[in-house]
This record gives C-alpha cells, sequence and structure tokens, in this order.
C-alpha cells in the first residue's frame, strides 16, 4: 500500500487530505457532543447532590421570580387571581370567582375573609395586589414525617420557592441514627421537586447552642441568595400540612398585618380520628408567616422571640411609619396538623430518636413489646400520654388536603384506623 502510494504523489496527497478531514470531523463532533451533554439540564436528584456535597459545604439556591402569567389570568387591562378565578367565564372588567373565593380580582379565599381584621375598613384599604408576587421560603424540622411532607410538597409547589428542612442525625443520648430523609432524597425520592429543597443536617452541638428552629433557619437562610425585604418566611412543625389556599393568599397579597398566626384542625394517628378541642388544647396558635423585613427589625432574625411574639415600641413606630400594620391576626383554618400520622415502625422510631426526658413513660427501646402497643393506641385512639380521643370517623373529601384526597389509596393507613377490626390478640 505504502509502495502504491509512493509511486503517485498525487494519491499520496489525497489520502492525507481524508485522513486530516476524518480527524477534523471526530473532533467536531465529540466538541458539539460535549456542548449538548453540558447544555442539558441537571436530573433532580443529581442536581440535589451537587448542591449537597459542592466544596465548601451546601451550595448556594437562587431565589428567581415568576411571570405575572403564574399566577393572574390578564384580561385587556385587568387581571384575576387564577387559584380563585373560573377562567372560562371571566373576561375584562369581571373576574368570575369559584366557590370559596371572593373580591373584584378573585383572590381573597373565605378562609381569609372570615378573620378579625377583614371587617376593619382601614386595614382592608391598604390591600393590594401584587405585580412582583413574594417569594416565599418554607422551614420546617423533620422526624419521620414523610407523607407530611411530601403532601405539602405537592399542595404548594407552584407557591412555594424554598423548602428548608432539617433532620436531627444524633439523639441527645449521644447515640448516631440513620439519616432516613437524606438517604430518600439520594434515592430520587420527590426528585422532580428537589431543585427547591436545602436539607439541613442538624447534630446534638448544634441544639446545645440554639433551638432546632432558630438552627435550622439560621443555616437555610444562608444558603438562599437574593431574598428581598417582602419575601415571606413561612414555619411550620413537620406535621402541619398548610391551606394551599392561605399560601396563595399571603403570596400574592401586600397590605395586610403581621405578623400571621395559624390554627389547624387536629387529628390523630390518621384522618380518622379527629381531635376535640378540649383534648389537646389545640385552640393553641402561633406565629406562621412574617416578611422578612419584619422579622430583621421586628425581631432581629430571631425566631424564638417572633413566636413568642414579642414586639418593641420602638419596632411598632418604625413600621407605623413605613405603612406596615401591625396586628397579630390569626387564621383559624390554616391548614391541618396530624399528630403521629405515620406508620408504627416509624413511630417507634420518633419516640427513639427523642431525648430521655420527653420520650411517653411507658416506652422501652426494645420494638417487640413497642409495636403491639402503639398498635393499640391506634385501635383505640390514644394518644402518647394515654389520653383518649374521641369518636373516630371517616374523613370527607372536603376535609381534607387535595393532594391525600386524590390519592387515597396511596395513604390508605391515614384515611381509615387499620387496626379497628383487628383483634387485640392478633396485634404484631
Amino acid at each position: 500500500m505504502t509502495a502504491f502510494l509512493l509511486q503517485d504523489p498525487s494519491r499520496m496527497v489525497r489520502f492525507r487530505i481524508r485522513c486530516r478531514c476524518v480527524t477534523l470531523a471526530i473532533i467536531v463532533s465529540q466538541i458539539f457532543l460535549g456542548i449538548w451533554f453540558f447544555s442539558q439540564p441537571l436530573d433532580p436528584p443529581k442536581e440535589f447532590l451537587r448542591r449537597l456535597f459542592s466544596e465548601g459545604g451546601q451550595s448556594i439556591l437562587h431565589l428567581i421570580d415568576q411571570p405575572v402569567s403564574s399566577y393572574y389570568s390578564i384580561f385587556g387591562k385587568d387581571m384575576c387571581v387564577k387559584e380563585g378565578t373560573v377562567i372560562e367565564q371571566s373576561s375584562e372588567g369581571n373576574c368570575v370567582c369559584r366557590d370559596g373565593w371572593i373580591g373584584q380580582r378573585c383572590g381573597v379565599p373565605e378562609v381569609i375573609h372570615k378573620t378579625d381584621w377583614m371587617v376593619n375598613r382601614e386595614l382592608t384599604q391598604k390591600l393590594q395586589l401584587k405585580k412582583r408576587v413574594r417569594r416565599i421560603i418554607l422551614v420546617t424540622p423533620f422526624c419521620y414525617e414523610f407523607d407530611i411532607f411530601e403532601t405539602n410538597v405537592h399542595e404548594l409547589h407552584e407557591l412555594v420557592d424554598v423548602y428548608v428542612i432539617g433532620e436531627t442525625n444524633y439523639t441527645l443520648a449521644d447515640i448516631q441514627n440513620s439519616l432516613p430523609l437524606l438517604d430518600k432524597l439520594k434515592n430520587g425520592w420527590l426528585r422532580d421537586y428537589q431543585n427547591k429543597i436545602i436539607y439541613v443536617p442538624i447534630n446534638e452541638k448544634d441544639l446545645k447552642t440554639d433551638t432546632l428552629i432558630q438552627k435550622l433557619f439560621n443555616t437555610g437562610l444562608r444558603l438562599v441568595s437574593d431574598v428581598r425585604p417582602d419575601d415571606l418566611l413561612i414555619l411550620t412543625t413537620g406535621e402541619e400540612i398548610l391551606n394551599r389556599d392561605v399560601v396563595t393568599f399571603l403570596k400574592l397579597f401586600k397590605g395586610y398585618p403581621l405578623p400571621v398566626k395559624c390554627q389547624f384542625k387536629h387529628y390523630l394517628y390518621g384522618f380518622y380520628w379527629h381531635v376535640l378541642e378540649r383534648s389537646f388544647n389545640n385552640a393553641t396558635s402561633q406565629v406562621c408567616a412574617v416578611s422578612f423585613q419584619f422579622l430583621a427589625n421586628a425581631f432581629e432574625y430571631q425566631v424564638s422571640r417572633l413566636q413568642a411574639g414579642s414586639i418593641l415600641e420602638d419596632d411598632l413606630n418604625f413600621f407605623t411609619a413605613n405603612e406596615q400594620s401591625v396586628a397579630e391576626w390569626t387564621i383559624s383554618e390554616a391548614g391541618w396538623k396530624c399528630h403521629l400520622c405515620l406508620s408504627v415502625q416509624n413511630i417507634f422510631e420518633k419516640f427513639l430518636n427523642y431525648p430521655q426526658s420527653l420520650r411517653p413513660k411507658w416506652f422501652s427501646e426494645y420494638s417487640s413489646s413497642m409495636l403491639p402497643f402503639i398498635q393499640r393506641l391506634i385501635r383505640f385512639g390514644q394518644d402518647e400520654n394515654l389520653n383518649p380521643v374521641g369518636n373516630s370517623e371517616l374523613p370527607q373529601q372536603e376535609n381534607l388536603p387535595a393532594y391525600l384526597s386524590n390519592h387515597k389509596e396511596s395513604f390508605m393507613y391515614l384515611m381509615k384506623n387499620p387496626y379497628e377490626t383487628v383483634s387485640i390478640h392478633n396485634l404484631v
């Protein structure tokens, strides 16, 4: 072959040109393949892991503004709130409201309209829709409440911009535990929503200097960029599911008083044991939402002061001068609180993760005796202090979060007492 090419120099030139063309084609194709590969969005679990384990700790999650069309339907010079509007029947100057929504723009849910401050004309006159809506950061501690968190994420994913969720990796007895939440996230749980999740591990040393919720807030806030003063902080426990209508109102409006307090419908083990107010004093409300400007100026970012609701006179004067109404008000049906709404095994694990002083008096670390005991509590409707709840009732669809109502088959243990017809001798 070589001798043949040497005998014809023109053939040698053409051969070299072909080789160079093939090499160039291979290089160009590799470049384009690389550009295509790195331009593809990361699979959510990979993106979550990349942020979680980046150099120097978890990387920053940047807040961005969603387009106005995500929340409002525009009709000429007018706009209607999508969540509360029958879009097909609405037009310029005429927002037709869905059941449960009122107002000129169909933006006020009835649960908000029933609050005390809504009868104060001076306060309601300040109420206006925001064209640049608030971003919401939801902070919640976690202890095996997988189904509650999953429900919150699915109910609120268009409204909440960041979920800061914390999990303890040590008990106060200094016994290292597994990290069930982190393990599930790594394996792709809630993969479509992980781009909004900031995971915060908390150990025993952290709890010696800060409360759990304060440590969670401090760490989570450092991992969020571009927080604006009017953005909203929402605090929940791991057992609370927020009413989507309430969060929509808080996100889209300005001019309502601060801080916001919440009350929840209380349930035990599932939505079949409705807890009466006298059983757990569940009429108690707590601060659940506040703007970052309010948190910074009135409470110096101290969540414990916020939850106590102690506002100094100077701070009150500052907000009054800046036309921010300061008045505690309570949303009486802000959502659902489902206490110990876990599998029997996870209830045991949750108690095991408690410090000794907070465990039920009857609790021991031996699952063989504890699991049947917990099953009996569920069957007869007794809480961890052995107090009875009342009568069991099947939950009605209108009294459930929409996500649970639409996926009952996946959450049957929350819909119906699984031990109601089981003989006490067959409990294992």
